[in-house]
């Protein structure tokens, strides 16, 4: 019985080394994947420490105006081998869309997220660090408190702006934020009317992108036929591509309203039970 005993724990000490080098093989699994990870997130959060120029020097006519329209998404640019994103997107379970074409016959690869947390996540960020990039408050030497929030937005002929907080996985839903009217009080430094959230059809919104723009899209250089790489080893230019909205005027209620949609759909709008999924876009 002792023997069997002693037997038994040498099997059980055999077994963890053996689980032990499995896990560091499995950590040395992605190299290129996790260095791309690692370098696209602290670029990404360098970006956002930057405070945004005023806007409100070039604002003319109501006060929608004094957000940033001239930027609707956020992009950084890297120079990286097709097998770096291919190990990254093994190592999150992502997918790429069906192979596009670009119109000069360059082969792309694209991984388009239902929403930029979906992105920052499949970048390895925390919670609380996700927090922090999709919506920071900045303070100017003027004295001014902008905001900026990775959050769709689009602008009507009426001036409204429309806040898109959540596709629903279907494609026929959305939910969204607007106000009444645009009317601004200097004196009070609030608008008249209050952000209201609501859920309509898609449909209803003519200027709304086909999909989210959070995504990474590849497109090898131009002289990678020439070279003969394996293709593993293609180098071409990597765009991690954000929604970006800088707002100027009562920045708390689009603040409160970037963190109430994180935390859970609108009241009262139908749960798809989804979350999390990555699909492939246009």
């Amino acid at each position: 019985m002792a023997a069997c005993k002693e037997q038994l724990a040498a099997s059980r000490l055999s077994l963890n080394g053996i689980r032990a080098l499995q896990a560091v093989a499995q950590q040395e699994h992605y190299p290129l994947g996790r260095a791309l990870q690692r370098w696209l997130s602290c670029r990404l959060v360098e970006r956002l420490k930057m405070c945004p120029p005023s806007e409100l020097n070039k604002a003319r006519g109501s006060a929608s105006q004094a957000e940033s329209r001239t930027k609707v998404t956020l992009t950084i640019d890297m120079v990286t081998d097709k097998g770096a994103l291919d190990e990254l997107v093994q190592m999150q379970s992502l997918a790429y869309d069906v192979p596009a074409t670009s119109s000069r016959g360059k082969a792309l690869r694209t991984v388009q997220f239902h929403s930029p947390d979906l992105l920052l996540q499949a970048l390895g960020m925390a919670a609380p660090l996700r927090n922090w990039c999709l919506s920071r408050r900045f303070a100017r030497k003027d004295g001014s408190t902008p905001a900026r929030v990775l959050l769709e937005w689009l602008c009507d002929d009426q001036g409204s702006t429309w806040y898109v907080l959540r596709r629903h996985p279907t494609g026929e839903l959305v939910d969204v934020a607007v106000r009444e009217d645009e009317v601004f009080d200097p004196l009070c430094h609030a608008y008249a009317h209050p952000l209201v959230r609501k859920t309509i059809p898609v449909a209803s919104l003519l200027r709304l992108m086909p999909a989210c723009p959070a995504s990474l899209r590849w497109c090898p250089a131009g002289v990678t036929g020439i070279l003969a790489f394996d293709e593993r080893h293609t180098c071409g230019k990597l765009t991690l591509t954000l929604p970006c909205c800088v707002v100027e005027l009562a920045t708390n209620e689009v603040l409160g309203l970037v963190e109430a949609a994180v935390d859970g759909p609108v009241e009262g709008a139908p749960d798809s039970g989804v979350s999390g999924v990555v699909r492939g876009g246009q």
